[in-house]
């Protein structure tokens, strides 16, 4: 029998939460929950005494996705919906903010030469969006839960005779905050998923269906708490900020756009420090205040390997989504081959990055992974 263990060896675990035990047997369950004949020891016997590395979180989430390919369905879903669908665009209202812009630049005149560059800017940015806008898209949450989209990498792909035109602002911000909404429960069952096909966290595994459809209301409420919560800790920050830069602006263009970056930066900064506050909402099922401490702590002392990771998964998917988007655009039979395969790298690296958190975690706890193969 195969036994995979996450062990409890220091007090720093009365910060972390209790770690349950995860075992196999030689059918395939974890924890009652069927694995599709995962080999927990092939796959974990790298995790012995150390965090586990960049490319051995990919190597690990691919071969769990593998052997899960039906996880591949909901991404596949919301690319058939948004392939069928009719696109839901707001060009006359990007039209309206374009010239706003543009006629708050024209009256800034000499004096506002540098805020004057930056609302043109904005403006040439939505009438480059506003074609392939399309408000359906908000049904993928690929910020707070990675969900893999095609159509929302090649927004081109979609024929622009199908489209309805949105120019109500009222009409327009219910339909993207519903669509909004329904996509961080989207993002929330899919992260569900996978947290139950893999053998890691504190979450549970063996679940019902009632109890299933209870944690993931949970997580949704959890999620949307941490988004009004970063949301207004944000306003907080940047309203009073905002009217200071654009006063600086008015006297000092330069001193101006350097604030601007400044700004920028620390927002970079505080996402980055809560990138993985979604997985231990999900994946060790945690309260929001006890998430934000775990992913600013990893983050914190994984600070250059966490950055590795994310360049990395990030180059891979701009790398190949520029592939798959060559391939997609050539025709329906280039877009059948390339929205699996889209599928199939991305929920691959989200799988890789549940690895990373978790073993950086028990490491950082000095809980090591240990992984014990005993033949019954």
């Amino acid at each position: 029998m195969f036994c995979f263990q996450e062990v409890k060896t220091s007090p720093f675990s009365e910060i972390y939460g209790k770690i349950p035990q995860v075992s196999t047997n030689d059918t395939g369950m974890t924890n009652g929950f069927l694995t599709a004949g995962v080999d927990v020891n092939e796959i974990f016997v790298f995790l012995q005494g150390s965090a586990v590395g960049i490319v051995d979180s990919l190597s690990a989430g691919y071969r769990f996705l593998m052997r899960r390919l039906e996880l591949l369905f909901l991404p596949l879903l919301l690319d058939a919906v948004l392939w069928l669908a009719p696109r839901l665009g707001v060009e006359p209202l990007m039209a309206r903010l374009v010239v706003f812009y543009r006629e708050m630049g024209a009256g800034m005149g000499e004096a506002g030469s540098g805020l004057n560059s930056t609302t043109e800017q904005m403006a040439e940015m939505l009438s480059a969006v506003g074609p392939s806008f399309n408000l359906f898209e908000f049904m993928v949450n690929r910020t707070l839960y990675h969900v893999p989209s095609l159509l929302v990498t090649v927004p081109m792909l979609k024929n622009p005779h199908t489209s309805i035109q949105i120019e109500s602002v009222s009409t327009a911000g219910i339909l993207a905050l519903g669509f909004g909404l329904l996509g961080i429960l989207i993002g929330v069952l899919y992260m569900n998923l996978l947290a139950l096909a893999l053998p890691l966290g504190e979450g549970h595994k063996r679940v019902s269906v009632n109890r299933f459809f209870i944690q993931l209301l949970r997580h949704w409420l959890r999620t949307l708490l941490f988004v009004v919560g970063v949301f207004l800790l944000m306003m907080i920050i940047y309203i009073p900020a905002t009217i200071g830069m654009t006063l600086l602006m008015l006297f000092s263009p330069a001193l101006g756009s350097g604030a601007i970056v400044l700004m920028s930066g620390l927002s970079v900064v505080v996402f980055f420090y809560l990138y993985f506050v979604t997985i231990g909402l999900v994946l060790d099922d945690l309260p929001i205040s006890q998430a934000v401490i775990r992913s600013v702590m990893l983050v914190r002392h994984n600070f250059w390997t966490t950055l590795g990771f994310i360049l990395t998964t990030s180059l891979i998917s701009m790398g190949m989504g520029l592939l798959l988007s060559q391939l997609a655009v050539s025709g329906p039979i280039g877009l059948i081959i390339a929205a699996p395969v889209n599928a199939f790298l991305g929920t691959g690296m989200v799988m890789a990055l549940l690895v990373f958190y978790r073993t950086r975690i028990l490491t950082l706890a000095g809980q090591p992974t240990v992984a014990t193969g005993q033949q019954a």
